[in-house]
């Protein structure tokens, strides 16, 4: 009699585990279906970002800071009376080191060098042009990584998204109308790319051929900036 209550018990065990076995299998067995999702929005540029540097050698370090210095404070009032704010010009190095040649296999101090480099935003695209020519008129300077960019790119990357979001919808539902079955809920949604690639602009000199050539203004077009979202997205299906 006991064996035949074990027996009975053991059977009832197996039977409770397999009818969860086949809960779980049954909850487990959700249609899903993954998509991408693309969406692109065009802006046009509201700021340039550019850096300066000047760089001076002298007998000494004073000598060649001086000289850097003087250079520096000419470019900088040029791009005051542009216009250009304090908060859009911003030191992002200064060096001083000493300058070697080489004078028969040995190394043989030259003087010193002190170098300044500016970073400069321009809020006023119109005036980016001249702003480069009136800068140009200080001999020795180097001016380097014109970038046009949007300033505030909030707006634009959340329509981005939207669309992104809107596109990857639409392949899903063309999936299943196909298949014959519904879109249901989002289960997952993950994104791959937010990139926005500046626009970096060569700057166009124009000049005319004659006996006595001279140069124009300096051209900058600012172009549109193209801002990217893309995602990939679950969806439930039923």
């Amino acid at each position: 009699m006991k064996q035949k209550r074990t027996i009975a018990t053991i059977l009832l065990i197996g039977m409770v585990a397999l009818a969860m076995i086949s809960c779980t299998s049954a909850q487990a067995l959700v249609r899903t279906i993954e998509v991408s999702g693309t969406g692109e929005v065009t802006l046009e540029p509201d700021i340039a970002t550019f850096s300066i540097q000047v760089s001076e050698k002298g007998e000494t370090t004073k000598e060649a800071q001086r000289a850097a210095n003087g250079k520096m404070s000419v470019l900088l009032s040029t791009l005051r009376a542009n216009g250009i704010a304090e908060k859009d010009l911003k030191t992002t190095a200064i060096t001083l080191r000493p300058s070697y040649i080489w004078v028969e296999n040995k190394q043989v101090l030259d003087g010193q060098v002190a170098a300044q480099s500016l970073s400069v935003t321009v809020r006023d695209l119109a005036k980016l042009g001249s702003i480069i020519d009136e800068l140009a008129t200080v001999s020795n300077i180097s001016l380097n990584s014109i970038v046009l960019d949007k300033e505030d790119k909030s707006e634009g990357m959340a329509e981005a998204r939207r669309l992104a979001v809107a596109n990857a919808r639409t392949k899903a539902d063309l999936y299943a109308q196909e298949s014959g079955t519904e879109v249901s809920n989002v289960v997952t949604i993950s994104e791959f790319s937010t990139a926005s690639n500046p626009y970096n602009p060569r700057m166009k000199v124009m000049a005319m051929a004659s006996e006595a050539a001279y140069d124009m203004a300096t051209e900058i077009p600012a172009g549109t900036l193209t801002l990217t979202a893309t995602l990939s997205v679950v969806f439930e299906m039923r």
